[in-house]
């Protein structure tokens, strides 16, 4: 192809003097010849158009996929377009294992030369991972790409197939472990490499295929190190809900489905303490507390010198972020002493414990007296005249400092636009919360206020407020801008599943994101009844452990994750308009 080239020059009339004809060497003949072709071998797409957004794909590989009497210490593989190398290095998992691989690239083309020899009568598998990306635009590939064949007269037929459920869910290795011939309560992923390997592709799809027939341990890793090890607090992982089995009459299996977590086993400790003045103290977390651990909490601060204990009156947990402890004196701190305080007894989310032998954390007391007045808020109700509050909403207030409960217990109150009092169920949430709910929904579309008479708030050290009202008015929702989703829930196994079910419909287009969560005893109908015009995902699982919230397995002790279903399709929920026939498969 021929490029043209055009100069604009400014031209001015000048006089036209003869000159002796120009014999052109052929030395310069060649030179121009040699830059005419350099200029259309060096092609470059013209700046502008469109993104290139098209992903790599494997065109052609040596020996054949599904190639059987292959003798050979090479592969070759030829991509649609060009591929950073470094991209293709990490993301090639050849099983069994051939030791060191070396690479001799050409243009698209890459060869694999391996030492070993291969075995005889074996089944090779070679997957090349969606982390290779092209030169051009940086595309990863879709999906994985496996290269079978085999050194003896047939290849295996075992397939197990499935999916990752997370908000990252491509580019995760999926290890595959044979158990036969092991104790499987040996096998501990952190040390033993897997025997077969495929990574996960741009919508969290997997296939291992070519497996000999046996039972399978599946794990799928975010292997953060690329060591194929599973390391504990640095990797994500995702546990099966079984040990997977393939047989002549069983050789395919698919809907293994995995969600992601990260492993905490990092015991919480006192990260530091503030004195907010003579009898109070806020003792901050390393991070987040089981609130039904807090009842077990035992905090003890003593004097660094006399080590003289300092008793306390109460200790309350942060109830939005549970990483502070507010503790209530019941001596005053002297501000030239220095303390130190521990706690025992309590768990982070994972259900570590706080380490009893910490050294605890030190502090300087202080002299301050308590002038402040506990503040007062509504939890998800940011402001006044805040406008489509749900009708089934719980209406939780929250305080800044611990409270005294029996006098609030007449003072809060729900109110309708008319000023009725609003029939409601008090729940203490914390010692700094109490919780109103109403026995039966709200109606849609209409005011409502909660109301605190403040000369009932009062601190446990008698601080408070003289005659006045705290009021917050809102409007819950208008029910005919509203829909429903139902359907039910399927045990495909019946009498093999335990526990309850938990249903939610959660919203994927909505700011702030909203979701309903029911609770069935069993298998069976689900409803949602009023949900905000929006795209939903419906899943379930059940809670065979009875927590209450979904179990994510273990890698190593063996604990198999809680079965869960995701329904394959975006609900898109409509005003005034049911979605029905919506089956999850506890598979």
């Amino acid at each position: 192809m021929t490029r043209l080239l055009f100069i604009k020059m400014n031209v001015r009339q000048i006089p036209m003097v003869p000159h002796p004809p120009v014999t052109l060497r052929p030395t310069i003949l060649a030179t121009f010849a040699a830059l005419f072709l350099v200029g259309c071998a060096g092609q470059y797409d013209p700046p502008g158009g469109p993104v290139d957004s098209t992903p790599p794909v494997v065109i052609r590989t040596a020996p054949d996929t599904d190639a059987v009497h292959v003798e050979t210490q090479s592969l070759t593989f030829e991509f649609s377009k060009y591929v950073r190398r470094e991209t293709l290095q990490g993301s090639i998992f050849i099983s069994p294992d051939v030791g060191p691989l070396e690479y001799d690239w050409s243009g698209k083309e890459v060869t694999v030369h391996f030492n070993e020899h291969l075995r005889k009568g074996t089944t090779y598998v070679v997957n090349v991972g969606t982390d290779v990306a092209d030169v051009n635009a940086g595309n990863r590939m879709a999906k994985a790409f496996t290269l079978a064949f085999s050194t003896g007269d047939s290849l295996d037929a075992g397939v197990i197939g499935g999916k990752i459920f997370d908000e990252k869910a491509e580019g995760v290795l999926l290890f595959a472990y044979r158990l036969d011939g092991i104790l499987a309560d040996t096998l501990n992923p952190s040390h033993a490499k897997p025997d077969f390997i495929t990574q996960s592709g741009t919508a969290g799809g997997f296939e291992l295929s070519h497996l000999p027939y046996g039972l399978y341990r599946l794990l799928a890793v975010r292997d953060e190190y690329h060591n194929l090890l599973y390391d504990r607090q640095i990797d994500q992982y995702g546990v099966a809900q079984e040990d997977i089995g393939l047989s002549a009459s069983h050789a395919r299996v698919d809907s293994v489905w995995f969600r992601m977590a990260k492993e905490d086993t990092t015991r919480p400790f006192i990260a530091g303490a503030r004195v907010h003045d003579r009898y109070r103290l806020n003792v901050r977390l390393s991070e987040p507390i089981d609130s039904a651990s807090f009842t077990n909490a035992e905090f003890t601060i003593q004097d660094t010198v006399t080590h003289a204990g300092i008793p306390i009156l109460l200790s309350s947990l942060e109830r939005i972020q549970s990483t502070v402890v507010t503790l209530l004196l019941t001596a005053p701190l002297d501000s030239p002493a220095t303390y130190r305080v521990w706690a025992r007894g309590i768990s982070d989310k994972a259900g570590n414990r706080i380490d009893s032998a910490s050294p605890g954390e030190i502090f300087n007391g202080s002299l301050a007296a308590d002038t402040v007045r506990p503040r007062i808020s509504l939890r998800d109700i940011p402001r006044d005249s805040t406008r489509g509050v749900a009708v089934d909403h719980s209406l939780e207030i929250l305080f800044s400092d611990p409270v005294m409960h029996p006098p609030l217990m007449q003072a809060a109150v729900l109110l309708d636009s008319m000023k009725h009092r609003v029939d409601c169920d008090q729940r203490w949430t914390g010692q700094a919360s109490i919780a109103l709910v109403p026995r039966a929904a709200l109606k849609g579309k209409a005011w409502y206020s909660v109301k605190v008479a403040m000369d009932s708030v009062r601190s446990f050290f008698g601080r408070g407020y003289h005659d006045s009202t705290w009021v917050v008015r809102f409007q819950t929702i208008d029910l005919r801008t509203m829909g429903n989703i139902a359907g039910q829930v399927v045990e495909e196994k019946p009498g093999v599943g335990k526990g309850r079910v938990f249903v939610s419909a959660s919203s994927i287009d909505l700011t702030p994101r909203r979701s309903s969560t029911v609770m069935l005893p069993e298998p069976g109908p689900f409803a949602f009844p009023q949900l905000v015009e929006g795209k939903y995902v419906v899943s379930g699982f059940r809670d065979s452990d009875s927590s209450g919230t979904y179990s994510y397995g273990m890698p190593f002790p063996f604990a198999p994750a809680e079965r869960f279903a995701v329904y394959p399709d975006t609900i898109r929920v409509r005003a005034r308009w049911g979605v029905e026939g919506v089956t999850l498969h506890l598979r």
